[in-house]
C-alpha cells in the first residue's frame, strides 16, 4: 500500500469508516497529500494551551512536518473552510465522526469547483446511491439521534403542546439563526423532488461555527418563520437532534436524499382522520413520506376513505396542514418524556 493510500485509510478509521472504499477517496478530494500529512498529525502537543479554543498550532508542530509556520497556517485555514477540522480547546482537530464530516465538508459551495462532481457523488454512494421512498419495512423504531417537529399549524389547537415541540417557540428562543445549504441534497444530485438547498436553519454553537468558515447567512426570527412557511409548499419534514433543548439544528428533511429521515423518531403526536369529512381526494396519500396512509371501505358511507395507520405514523403534520376537507387533525399520544433530555449526533 502506497503511502497516499495508507494516510486517507488511517485519517478513514479515525472517523470509525476504516473499511470504507469510498471514505479515504472522499478524504483524498478534501486534503492534498500535505495536508493529510497536517491533519493526521492532529492534535498539537506543544501547543500552548493559552490558545484556547481556535485553530492556532505551535512553531514546533510545523516543524515536525518540514513545513513552514505560514503554509502549516494557510492549509489549516482551508481545511477548516472544507469541514475537515474544527478548532477546540486543544487546537485544530480533525472531525470527530462520519456525520459531522458529512454535514460540514458537504455545506461548503466555495469549493465545489475544486472538489468535483466525483466528490459528491461519493457521498451519495456512501448513502446508498438513490434513494427510495421507505417501505413500512424500511422504517425503524427506538431511540434515534433525530425527532420529527411537527408543523405547527397542524397542532396550534392541540392542548398540550410542549415548548421543544412547536418550531415558532424553538426558534424565538435562539440568540443566533443561520441558514445554510442542505448537507443531503448536496449529495444526492439525482433527487427528484424541487425543494430547495438553502433550507437548513443552524442555531447557537453551531450557526457561529457556519458563519466562522463562511458557509452561513444570518437570518432573523421572521425570515426563520417564513421560511418554515414557506415549506408548508413541499412534502418536507421538520427534523432536529432527539433531545428537549433544540441547540444546534432544524432541517426541512425529504426521503429522496435524507438518509436518516426513515429512523428519525416519532413526535408526542399521530395523525387522525374524521372519516365523515373525507372526500378521498388523496392528497394526504401523496403528501405522506412514510407510506402511513391509505385506503379502505367503511361500510357507513359504502365507499373507500382514507385511514392513517398508527405503527407508521410519525407525527409530522404535513398530511393535517394540506387537508383541502379540513378531515384530518393531530393528537397527543405519547408522554413528554418521549423526548429525551440530551443527545447529540455528533
Amino acid at each position: 500500500m502506497s503511502e497516499t493510500d495508507q494516510i486517507y485509510k488511517e485519517l478513514a478509521a479515525k472517523i470509525g469508516a476504516g473499511e470504507s472504499e469510498h471514505m479515504p477517496r472522499i478524504l483524498e478530494r478534501l486534503a492534498n497529500l500535505e495536508q493529510a500529512r497536517i491533519v493526521h498529525a492532529l492534535p498539537d502537543p506543544d501547543r500552548d494551551a493559552s490558545a484556547g479554543r481556535s485553530l492556532e498550532v505551535s512553531e514546533q508542530f510545523a516543524e515536525k512536518l518540514n513545513l513552514d509556520k505560514e503554509v502549516v497556517d494557510k492549509h489549516i485555514k482551508e481545511l477548516f473552510e472544507k469541514g475537515l477540522i474544527f478548532p477546540t480547546r486543544q487546537g485544530p482537530q480533525m472531525a470527530r465522526s462520519f456525520i459531522q464530516l458529512r454535514d460540514a465538508s458537504l455545506g461548503n459551495p466555495k469549493y465545489d469547483e475544486s472538489l468535483g462532481e466525483e466528490f459528491f457523488n461519493l457521498w451519495g454512494q456512501l448513502d446508498g446511491g438513490k434513494l427510495e421512498k421507505p417501505k413500512p419495512e424500511d422504517l425503524k423504531t427506538g431511540f434515534s439521534g433525530f425527532r420529527i417537529v411537527p408543523r405547527w399549524r397542524s397542532i396550534e389547537d392541540v392542548s398540550g403542546v410542549l415548548p421543544y415541540e412547536d418550531i415558532r417557540e424553538i426558534l424565538k428562543e435562539q440568540e443566533l439563526l443561520v441558514l445554510v445549504h442542505c448537507p443531503c441534497k448536496r449529495a444526492h444530485r439525482e433527487r427528484e423532488c424541487d425543494i430547495p438547498v438553502e433550507v437548513c436553519i443552524n442555531l447557537g454553537r453551531t450557526a457561529q461555527y457556519n458563519i466562522e468558515r463562511g458557509t452561513a447567512r444570518k437570518i432573523s426570527y421572521e425570515e426563520a418563520l417564513e421560511l418554515v412557511e414557506k415549506m408548508d409548499e413541499y412534502p418536507v419534514v421538520h427534523c432536529t437532534i432527539n433531545q428537549k433543548n433544540v441547540t444546534q439544528l432544524v432541517c426541512n428533511c425529504h426521503w429522496d436524499c435524507c438518509p436518516a429521515l426513515k429512523s428519525a423518531a416519532k413526535s408526542r403526536f399521530d395523525a387522525e382522520v374524521d372519516p365523515e369529512k373525507c372526500r378521498a381526494c388523496k392528497t394526504c396519500i401523496d403528501r405522506c413520506q412514510f407510506g402511513a396512509i391509505g385506503m379502505k371501505y367503511y361500510p357507513e358511507f359504502e365507499e373507500e376513505r382514507t385511514y392513517t395507520d398508527p405503527e407508521l405514523c410519525r407525527g409530522c403534520g404535513c398530511c393535517v396542514i394540506t387537508c383541502p376537507a379540513e378531515a384530518r387533525t393531530m393528537k397527543v399520544v405519547r408522554p413528554p418524556e418521549h423526548i429525551p433530555d440530551a443527545r447529540s449526533v455528533y
